[in-house]
Protein backbone atom coordinates (compact mmCIF):
# COMPACT_ATOMS: atom_id res chain seq x y z
CA UNK A 1 0.00 0.00 0.00
CA UNK A 2 1.35 3.84 -0.95
CA UNK A 3 -0.09 6.99 -0.30
CA UNK A 4 -1.46 8.88 -2.84
CA UNK A 5 -3.23 12.08 -3.38
CA UNK A 6 -6.31 13.37 -5.03
CA UNK A 7 -8.85 16.37 -5.51
CA UNK A 8 -12.25 15.49 -3.86
CA UNK A 9 -13.98 14.59 -6.62
CA UNK A 10 -11.26 11.56 -8.30
CA UNK A 11 -9.44 13.85 -10.09
CA UNK A 12 -5.66 14.32 -10.61
CA UNK A 13 -4.64 11.28 -8.94
CA UNK A 14 -0.66 11.60 -7.94
CA UNK A 15 1.13 8.44 -6.50
CA UNK A 16 3.27 9.80 -3.69
CA UNK A 17 5.34 7.06 -2.07
CA UNK A 18 7.44 4.35 -3.37
CA UNK A 19 8.29 2.19 -0.19
CA UNK A 20 7.37 -0.63 -1.36
CA UNK A 21 5.59 -1.63 2.12
CA UNK A 22 2.32 -0.83 3.91
CA UNK A 23 1.61 3.15 4.42
CA UNK A 24 -0.84 3.28 6.90
CA UNK A 25 -2.98 6.34 8.63
CA UNK A 26 -2.04 9.17 6.78
CA UNK A 27 -3.20 12.81 7.94
CA UNK A 28 -2.52 16.02 6.34
CA UNK A 29 -1.59 19.54 8.01
CA UNK A 30 -3.51 22.29 8.38
CA UNK A 31 -1.06 23.99 5.99
CA UNK A 32 -1.93 21.71 3.31
CA UNK A 33 1.60 21.44 3.00
CA UNK A 34 2.91 17.86 4.54
CA UNK A 35 1.25 14.25 5.36
CA UNK A 36 2.41 12.51 8.13
CA UNK A 37 1.98 8.79 7.87
CA UNK A 38 3.28 5.59 9.30
CA UNK A 39 5.04 2.85 7.38
CA UNK A 40 4.73 -1.47 8.09
CA UNK A 41 8.44 -2.37 7.04
CA UNK A 42 11.07 -4.74 7.71
CA UNK A 43 14.16 -3.33 9.39
CA UNK A 44 16.69 -5.45 8.03
CA UNK A 45 19.15 -4.65 10.81
CA UNK A 46 16.65 -6.24 13.30
CA UNK A 47 14.75 -8.88 11.25
CA UNK A 48 11.42 -7.49 12.86
CA UNK A 49 8.70 -5.94 11.62
CA UNK A 50 7.70 -2.18 12.83
CA UNK A 51 5.73 0.83 12.68
CA UNK A 52 7.51 3.77 11.86
CA UNK A 53 6.45 7.13 11.20
CA UNK A 54 7.13 9.82 8.55
CA UNK A 55 6.39 13.27 7.27
CA UNK A 56 6.24 13.31 3.39
CA UNK A 57 6.84 17.27 2.24
CA UNK A 58 4.11 17.80 -1.08
CA UNK A 59 6.53 20.60 -2.07
CA UNK A 60 9.63 18.76 -1.97
CA UNK A 61 7.81 15.61 -3.05
CA UNK A 62 10.24 14.20 -0.36
CA UNK A 63 9.44 11.80 2.88
CA UNK A 64 11.61 11.80 5.84
CA UNK A 65 11.80 9.96 9.16
CA UNK A 66 10.23 11.50 12.69
CA UNK A 67 9.67 8.62 15.03
CA UNK A 68 10.95 4.94 14.82
CA UNK A 69 10.85 4.04 18.37
CA UNK A 70 9.98 0.01 19.03
CA UNK A 71 6.52 -0.70 18.48
CA UNK A 72 3.91 1.10 17.13
CA UNK A 73 4.68 4.95 15.81
CA UNK A 74 1.25 5.58 14.16
CA UNK A 75 -2.08 7.57 14.19
CA UNK A 76 -0.58 10.97 14.00
CA UNK A 77 -2.32 13.79 13.66
CA UNK A 78 -1.13 17.99 13.00
CA UNK A 79 -2.18 20.44 16.25
CA UNK A 80 -3.08 23.89 15.37
CA UNK A 81 -0.19 25.42 14.15
CA UNK A 82 1.55 22.49 12.72
CA UNK A 83 4.50 22.24 14.61
CA UNK A 84 3.52 19.62 17.06
CA UNK A 85 1.66 16.22 16.42
CA UNK A 86 -0.21 13.63 18.76
CA UNK A 87 0.22 9.93 17.98
CA UNK A 88 0.40 6.48 19.53
CA UNK A 89 3.36 4.74 20.77
CA UNK A 90 4.14 2.00 22.85
CA UNK A 91 7.65 1.94 23.08
CA UNK A 92 6.91 1.73 26.73
CA UNK A 93 5.01 -1.88 26.33
CA UNK A 94 1.57 0.27 26.25
CA UNK A 95 0.53 2.05 23.86
CA UNK A 96 -0.78 5.33 24.88
CA UNK A 97 -1.28 8.47 23.37
CA UNK A 98 1.75 11.30 23.08
CA UNK A 99 2.23 14.70 22.03
CA UNK A 100 5.45 15.38 20.22
CA UNK A 101 7.35 18.86 18.95
CA UNK A 102 8.71 18.30 15.44
CA UNK A 103 11.72 20.42 15.96
CA UNK A 104 13.09 18.80 19.07
CA UNK A 105 11.34 15.23 19.21
CA UNK A 106 10.37 16.01 22.84
CA UNK A 107 7.52 14.02 24.35
CA UNK A 108 4.51 14.51 26.27
CA UNK A 109 2.54 11.69 27.43
CA UNK A 110 -1.44 12.47 27.06
CA UNK A 111 -3.12 9.10 28.28
CA UNK A 112 -2.15 6.50 30.81
CA UNK A 113 -3.59 3.47 31.47
CA UNK A 114 -2.86 -0.21 31.26
CA UNK A 115 -5.27 -0.18 28.69
CA UNK A 116 -4.14 0.09 25.20
CA UNK A 117 -5.05 3.94 23.71
CA UNK A 118 -4.86 4.60 19.97
CA UNK A 119 -5.86 6.62 17.15
CA UNK A 120 -6.35 9.77 18.29
CA UNK A 121 -8.09 12.93 16.41
CA UNK A 122 -7.80 16.80 17.45
CA UNK A 123 -10.59 19.11 17.22
CA UNK A 124 -9.85 21.94 15.41
CA UNK A 125 -9.12 24.19 17.96
CA UNK A 126 -6.64 22.71 19.31
CA UNK A 127 -8.68 22.12 22.84
CA UNK A 128 -10.29 18.47 22.97
CA UNK A 129 -8.75 14.87 21.92
CA UNK A 130 -11.04 12.16 21.39
CA UNK A 131 -9.46 8.36 20.28
CA UNK A 132 -9.62 4.85 20.93
CA UNK A 133 -9.33 2.98 24.17
CA UNK A 134 -9.57 -0.61 25.57
CA UNK A 135 -10.43 0.56 28.32
CA UNK A 136 -14.07 -1.45 28.75
CA UNK A 137 -12.59 -4.32 27.45
CA UNK A 138 -12.82 -3.69 23.59
CA UNK A 139 -11.63 -0.87 22.07
CA UNK A 140 -14.75 2.29 22.79
CA UNK A 141 -14.36 6.13 22.01
CA UNK A 142 -13.68 8.31 24.86
CA UNK A 143 -12.95 12.41 24.47
CA UNK A 144 -10.51 14.58 26.55
CA UNK A 145 -9.19 17.59 26.72
CA UNK A 146 -6.17 17.96 24.74
CA UNK A 147 -3.94 19.40 27.94
CA UNK A 148 -3.64 15.16 28.95
CA UNK A 149 -5.95 15.98 31.91
CA UNK A 150 -7.26 12.59 32.72
CA UNK A 151 -9.90 13.94 34.84
CA UNK A 152 -11.46 15.01 31.74
CA UNK A 153 -11.97 11.84 30.49
CA UNK A 154 -15.36 10.95 28.96
CA UNK A 155 -16.98 7.52 27.47
CA UNK A 156 -18.71 8.35 24.50
CA UNK A 157 -19.40 5.61 22.51
CA UNK A 158 -21.44 1.81 23.26
CA UNK A 159 -22.41 0.49 20.01
CA UNK A 160 -21.02 -2.38 18.28
CA UNK A 161 -18.98 -4.88 19.48
CA UNK A 162 -16.00 -2.46 19.00
CA UNK A 163 -15.16 0.95 17.15
CA UNK A 164 -12.53 2.11 15.27
CA UNK A 165 -10.85 5.61 13.46
CA UNK A 166 -13.18 8.32 15.41
CA UNK A 167 -12.73 11.55 13.83
CA UNK A 168 -13.91 14.98 14.97
CA UNK A 169 -16.12 17.80 12.49
CA UNK A 170 -14.42 20.93 11.80
CA UNK A 171 -16.35 22.63 14.84
CA UNK A 172 -15.18 19.77 17.11
CA UNK A 173 -19.23 19.00 17.75
CA UNK A 174 -19.52 15.92 15.97
CA UNK A 175 -17.45 12.78 15.81
CA UNK A 176 -17.62 10.18 13.13
CA UNK A 177 -16.59 6.72 13.19
CA UNK A 178 -16.93 3.07 12.17
CA UNK A 179 -18.52 0.26 14.59
CA UNK A 180 -18.49 -3.43 13.96
CA UNK A 181 -22.25 -3.99 13.96
CA UNK A 182 -23.91 -7.50 12.19
CA UNK A 183 -20.71 -8.79 11.11
CA UNK A 184 -19.05 -5.93 9.10
CA UNK A 185 -17.98 -2.06 9.74
CA UNK A 186 -20.79 0.80 9.47
CA UNK A 187 -20.20 4.53 9.67
CA UNK A 188 -22.30 6.51 12.93
CA UNK A 189 -22.03 10.15 13.81
CA UNK A 190 -22.11 11.03 17.58
CA UNK A 191 -22.11 14.09 19.55
CA UNK A 192 -18.95 14.77 21.49
CA UNK A 193 -20.66 14.53 24.57
CA UNK A 194 -22.04 11.49 23.82
CA UNK A 195 -25.41 12.57 22.84
CA UNK A 196 -27.60 11.86 19.53
CA UNK A 197 -25.91 8.50 18.00
CA UNK A 198 -26.92 8.43 14.33
CA UNK A 199 -26.32 4.88 11.83
CA UNK A 200 -24.70 6.39 9.12
CA UNK A 201 -24.81 3.48 6.71
CA UNK A 202 -26.35 0.44 6.25
CA UNK A 203 -26.70 -3.11 4.12
CA UNK A 204 -23.84 -1.17 1.87
CA UNK A 205 -20.87 -3.70 2.13
CA UNK A 206 -18.39 -2.98 5.40
CA UNK A 207 -17.68 0.82 5.45
CA UNK A 208 -14.62 2.55 7.39
CA UNK A 209 -12.06 5.14 7.72
CA UNK A 210 -14.86 8.36 8.18
CA UNK A 211 -13.56 11.43 7.59
CA UNK A 212 -15.23 15.32 6.94
CA UNK A 213 -14.82 17.57 4.43
CA UNK A 214 -13.62 21.31 5.61
CA UNK A 215 -17.17 22.65 5.82
CA UNK A 216 -18.96 19.45 7.51
CA UNK A 217 -21.17 19.29 5.15
CA UNK A 218 -19.94 15.55 3.69
CA UNK A 219 -17.76 12.47 4.83
CA UNK A 220 -15.32 10.66 2.82
CA UNK A 221 -15.16 6.87 3.53
CA UNK A 222 -13.81 3.19 2.40
CA UNK A 223 -16.33 0.98 1.48
CA UNK A 224 -15.39 -2.58 0.58
CA UNK A 225 -18.08 -4.75 -1.59
CA UNK A 226 -17.59 -8.95 -1.37
CA UNK A 227 -17.75 -9.67 -5.10
CA UNK A 228 -17.56 -13.79 -4.99
CA UNK A 229 -16.34 -15.81 -2.30
CA UNK A 230 -12.50 -14.99 -3.63
CA UNK A 231 -12.62 -11.58 -4.66
CA UNK A 232 -13.78 -8.14 -2.83
CA UNK A 233 -13.24 -4.59 -3.64
CA UNK A 234 -12.71 -1.30 -1.82
CA UNK A 235 -13.47 1.98 -2.81
CA UNK A 236 -13.47 5.51 -1.35
CA UNK A 237 -17.27 6.71 -1.55
CA UNK A 238 -18.49 10.38 -0.65
CA UNK A 239 -21.93 11.25 1.60
CA UNK A 240 -23.24 13.27 3.01
CA UNK A 241 -23.24 14.55 6.56
CA UNK A 242 -26.77 12.99 7.58
CA UNK A 243 -25.62 9.37 5.24
CA UNK A 244 -27.39 9.96 1.66
CA UNK A 245 -24.39 8.25 -0.21
CA UNK A 246 -23.36 10.83 -3.09
CA UNK A 247 -21.19 7.48 -5.34
CA UNK A 248 -17.63 6.42 -5.58
CA UNK A 249 -14.65 8.72 -5.99
CA UNK A 250 -12.34 6.02 -6.84
CA UNK A 251 -13.07 3.04 -9.45
CA UNK A 252 -10.67 0.45 -11.33
CA UNK A 253 -7.64 1.64 -8.72
CA UNK A 254 -7.58 -1.18 -6.17
CA UNK A 255 -8.19 -1.67 -2.87
CA UNK A 256 -8.51 2.03 -1.27
CA UNK A 257 -8.77 3.18 2.03
CA UNK A 258 -8.22 5.68 5.00
CA UNK A 259 -9.23 9.23 3.31
CA UNK A 260 -8.03 12.00 5.21
CA UNK A 261 -10.18 14.96 3.64
CA UNK A 262 -7.24 18.41 3.90
CA UNK A 263 -8.68 22.05 4.58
Amino acid sequence: KELYLMDFDGGNIQRLTFHKGLVISPAISNDRKKIVYSLIKTDRSRGKRNVNLYIYDIKKNKSYLVSKYVGINSGAVFLPGDEEIVLTLSFKGNAEIYKMNLKNKKLKRLTNHWAPDVDPSVSQDGKNLTFLSGRPGRPMIYVMEILGLEKTLKRVSYVGQFNATPRFSPNGKKIVFSSWLDNRFDIFRINSDGLDLARLTKDFGSNEDPTFSPDGEFIAFSSQKILSKNRAVQNIYIMDKDGEILGPITKHFGNCLTPRWSK
